[in-house]
């Protein structure tokens, strides 16, 4: 029965792709976040359903008369450096095959990235992107929350088999990062029900993350809370779901649950840290004897190069951190390019918070540009010890980033030039006063 929802809906949205290629895009990351078809047990779960939704959102894009252009902008040259860049290393990977599966797993990555920055052109639509990226991921977040309530925390929460979300570890990161989308949500809601819903929801999802067993999505929750406070308004609700979550883990949550999160106290000396600590040594030896190319994407997975780069007596296994395993995979020049991406992004938005602070009109693109930033927070830091290098959301955050300065942008100079009409003076000052000319 699944399968045959699934069928309809999908099949049923081609014609509105056709005439609409946004529509596409939506559905696109509908199903790249949500992984729908894992949910189904028949002929769905190996049907190729996103490159079916890709192919006619392309060919949509083709014949549609809507002007699709990509502007020039640190953010779309730095990500076009990167891929060139990790194609250039795949030629020299050690795993060969598996190298170019991830790298073409990265290159559909970018492809959505790319039709993002053409198709995403002004508020209403970034504001629905933020919407099914909210509902995709935080569908596992509200599952699992209920899960662990109803369970008493006894089971860990994972994410849908095959998918980047799948590892307790990536889940948690996954769910940090929307919640700060969930929290800009609920600042533009204009009906009361969607409001107290959507809080309702931060705290399920927070349960969720609680649920994964994630000693490190733990320690991304404590980051996001205390950015969502500082950075967000409206702090009481924040405060309240805030105390609630705590209390939940001090109380609620098993014995189990509670010895495997009082680690982080030593982590240190758990085995689980020095097998991590073991694979950023591995990958920084790597790194330091093939500084440019480094070993290729997955580069962990020969046995060869750990009996060769790794400590004595380590135990082979990912490398568990975003910038080592892009150090061990891109060498140096990949690592600074990666981080540099996470910086330009970061500054873009902190661009747009300076701009739009003293603007009613446009306390929308503040609040969003400080939820990106939360966003990315939880990326970085939940990033210290997960695999999730190539992870499509958060290059997908990273273009939202650049996209609403860009938005921004567009209507201030279209003010600007109608303006010109009476004297211009006041929309010129009012670009001034935002900083957006010349930028």
């Amino acid at each position: 029965m699944r399968d045959i929802a699934l069928a309809l809906f999908v099949f049923g949205m081609v014609p509105f792709i056709l005439m609409r290629p946004y529509v596409g895009l939506l559905v696109w990351s509908w199903l790249g976040y949500m992984n729908p078809y894992r949910l189904c047990y028949g002929f769905a779960i190996s049907f190729p359903w996103v490159q079916l939704v890709a192919i006619v959102t392309l060919v949509s894009m083709l014949f549609n008369r809507e002007r699709k252009t990509v502007k020039p902008s640190s953010t779309v040259i730095l990500l076009f450096l990167f891929f060139a860049w990790t194609t250039l290393t795949a030629f020299y990977a050690v795993q060969q095959d598996s190298a170019w599966q991830t790298w073409e797993q990265f290159g559909k990555t970018l492809i959505m990235v790319l039709v993002t920055f053409m198709l995403v052109n002004d508020r209403k639509r970034i504001h629905w992107l933020v919407w099914v990226i909210v509902v995709s991921i935080g569908f596992y977040g509200l599952k699992g929350g209920i899960f662990t309530a109803l369970r008493g925390g006894a089971y860990h929460v994972y994410g849908p088999a095959k998918s980047f979300i799948a590892d307790n570890n990536d889940l948690a990161q996954a769910l940090c990062m929307i919640l700060p989308l969930m929290r800009y949500l609920q600042l533009q809601a204009s009906r009361k029900y969607l409001k107290l819903g959507l809080g309702v929801a931060l705290f399920i999802v927070g349960i969720g993350i609680l649920g994964t067993y994630s000693r490190g999505g733990l320690v991304a929750l404590a980051v996001v809370c205390a950015a969502l406070f500082l950075k967000g308004r409206k702090k009481v609700m924040l405060a309240l779901v805030f105390l609630s979550l705590g209390v939940t883990a001090y109380n609620f949550m098993p014995a189990q649950w509670m010895e495997r999160m009082d680690t982080l106290h030593h982590a240190d000396e758990t085995d689980s840290m020095q097998t991590r600590m073991q694979s950023w040594k591995f990958a920084t030896q790597v790194a330091l004897h093939r500084p440019l190319v480094g070993g290729g994407m997955n580069v962990y997975q020969s046995a060869t190069m750990w009996s060769r780069y790794g400590p004595e007596d380590a135990i082979p296994r990912a490398v568990h951190s975003v910038y080592f395993r892009v150090l061990g995979e891109q060498g140096f020049p990949g690592l600074v390019m990666f981080v540099a991406l996470l910086f330009v992004s970061w500054r873009n938005c902190a661009k747009v918070r300076r701009r739009t602070r003293d603007s009613p009109s446009d306390k929308w693109a503040f609040d969003l540009a400080s939820m990106l930033q939360v966003s990315l927070l939880a990326f970085m830091t939940a990033g210290l010890a997960t695999t999730s290098t190539y992870f499509d959301l958060s290059y997908q955050i990273m273009a939202m980033c650049v996209l609403l300065k860009e938005i921004l942008e567009a209507r201030t100079a279209e003010s600007m030039v109608s303006g010109k009409g009476d004297t211009g003076q006041g929309d010129v000052a009012n670009g001034k006063a935002l900083g957006l000319s010349g930028t």
